[in-house]
């Protein structure tokens, strides 16, 4: 059923905002001094504000009842349960079962929980190897540094983790991360790093990711060209080259393709295809971030994301539905054309690209999961950067500019390294969490009512009323982390359940892969002057490519 059509629900909702159409946030906080009470909700370790969204009380008991026409409960309840929610690809979405496997019964998901088990026990090993000096690569040099090869999911979401957990990483294990083409960004990954002692993870969901690939091959090389001759006398070139491949190089991907590389089946690490990549930040795509912060940290991590998984089994009014149903509510019927993410913390500045791929790439679509258009906006851009340099960046179009663009704003109360840091007579921490506040004020309420400034100064008028949410943490721990990481994946699975779109494919993802692939085919072959199908600016681009390829080589 189209969410716009013949919805008794959606009826009330545009009836509602009729009434409401002026809604003022100035107003709504002077005649209700409950509000922010009302509008704030705990959720797991995180406390959370919608008290400064453009609704009212009444309007979040609407789009519950939203939710309950559109079976957003049986949604969740299927995916949890194991059923097929992924429609066009006839999968199940189980990465709720890599956070804490025990809670399948061994019945429906044996495979699925015997492998997770598995994979953490190998990773736990794998990682007091290293850390206790016991692992080596080819040479028998103790292994020190490691480079991690991964694109998307499998680069976005680790390193997104390792960069907020600084405060965890052990100090005498180097962990770098590269990804994409560019041979700069692998360039940087391996500079001052040693070959004897490095070791690479090929992190690609199919091994068939060709940005990942071609990384790989590039640091194939620079391994064999930096270890040099043999270091067995025994041993030929060939078996020698053998040899460091399959004890300096491990993968994780659903597929065994990882043997036809060289990599020994004890260094692959498998999971399920019903793990999407966006979604797969507990699977063992987090191989580096492991061997970075420890398995113990990691598996802290994995439990608060298993505190969400569980507040939303257990609960049909769930904090992620609702900050889910606000999302809707702004861009489907306030029409709102994007969302601002501001974490008030460096540490968490590489969350906003993670969220943007969760959120953009599972709820781009324009037709729902029966393969119906929708009739109504969808899937809006997801942008941001991290606290003050935000403020000083693009928060002037937030207060002042023509479009009402809703915003989260992040903060953590206290910081690893509270007691070391000092800006004037106030804390760091204290400067952050009194910007975000203000902020969250401001934009809100602006500076006056308009009739109150001279004509002369109008220009100085904050107007307000800009939305924005408030989400504290106590500390950005590994468990804080996996608690914010699924509050932002169950609030994007049930917008989809809402419009009725798959959050867990990506076609025109795809499609643009397959497109690349033939465009890179068709500009390397020597048969240039053959009629490729192609249209008349993608043939001027390819050709002047080649001409300024061939008079630079």
């Amino acid at each position: 059923m189209n969410i716009s059509s013949n919805s008794r629900a959606w009826a009330n909702l545009i009836q509602h905002h009729e009434k409401y159409v002026d809604l003022s946030l100035r107003n709504c906080f002077k005649t209700n001094s409950k509000r922010a009470e009302q509008l704030s909700f705990s959720c797991g370790d995180l406390w959370i504000d919608v008290s400064k969204q453009l609704l009212e009380v009444e309007t979040t008991e609407l789009l519950f009842e939203l939710a309950e026409e559109r079976e957003v409960g049986r949604f969740f309840d299927d995916m949890f349960r194991g059923d097929v929610v992924n429609l066009s690809e006839k999968q199940r979405a189980l990465h709720i079962y890599l956070r804490d496997p025990k809670i399948d019964d061994g019945e429906m998901f044996g495979d699925v929980s015997e492998e997770a088990h598995e994979n953490l026990e190998r990773m736990r090993e794998l990682a007091e190897k290293l850390e206790n000096g016991s692992l080596v690569g080819a040479s028998g040099k103790r292994i020190r540094s490691v480079v991690n090869l991964g694109i998307g999911g499998s680069h976005l979401g680790p390193f997104m983790a390792f960069e907020a957990l600084r405060e965890y990483v052990n100090p005498e294990v180097e962990v770098r991360w590269s990804s994409g083409f560019d041979l700069a960004d692998l360039d940087d990954a391996l500079k001052g790093l040693e070959p004897e002692s490095t070791i690479f993870i090929i992190c690609s969901k199919t091994f068939t990711t060709n940005e990942t690939l071609i990384a790989a091959d590039n640091a194939k090389e620079w391994l064999l060209e930096g270890l040099g001759g043999s270091w067995d006398e025994e041993l030929t070139h060939e078996e020698y080259e053998t040899r460091c491949l399959s004890q300096m190089f491990a993968a994780t991907s659903i597929q065994k393709n990882a043997l036809s590389f060289g990599i020994r089946q004890e260094n692959i690490f498998r999971f399920s295809e019903t793990i999407g990549g966006r979604f797969s930040l507990a699977s063992p795509v987090s191989l580096g971030l492991i061997l970075s912060i420890g398995y113990e940290n990691f598996r802290s991590m994995l439990d608060g994301m298993h505190l969400i998984d569980e507040h939303v089994r257990e609960n049909r009014r769930n904090v992620p539905l609702l900050l889910g149903l606000i999302d809707v509510w702004n861009r489907s019927i306030l029409g709102s054309n994007s969302l601002a993410i501001v974490p008030y913390s460096y540490r968490l500045r590489k969350l906003v690209p993670y969220i943007q791929q969760l959120m953009m790439e599972s709820l781009g679509k324009s037709v729902s999961q029966k393969g119906e258009r929708l009739g109504l906006e969808t899937g809006g851009a997801v942008w941001g950067a991290s606290g003050t340099d935000a403020q000083h960046s693009f928060f002037q179009l937030l207060h002042q500019g023509t479009e009402s663009i809703p915003i989260d704003l992040i903060g953590i109360v206290v910081l690893p390294d509270d007691s070391q840091l000092h800006l004037g007579l106030a804390t760091h921490r204290e400067n952050l969490i009194s910007n975000l506040i203000a902020q969250a004020e401001v934009l809100a309420f602006g500076n006056s009512l308009e009739e109150n400034f001279d004509p002369h100064l109008k220009f100085k008028i904050v107007p307000g009323n800009k939305p924005s949410t408030v989400i504290l943490a106590p500390e950005l721990s590994p468990s804080i982390l996996g608690q914010l990481v699924a509050l932002y994946e169950h609030r994007t699975i049930a917008i989809g359940a809402i419009w009725g779109i798959n959050p867990f494919d990506q076609w025109g993802v795809e499609l643009g892969k397959k497109a690349a692939v033939q465009i890179a085919n068709e500009l390397y072959t020597e048969n240039w002057e053959r009629n490729f199908d192609h249209d008349s600016s993608t043939k001027s681009l390819m050709t002047r490519y080649r001409e300024w390829y061939n008079s630079r080589r």
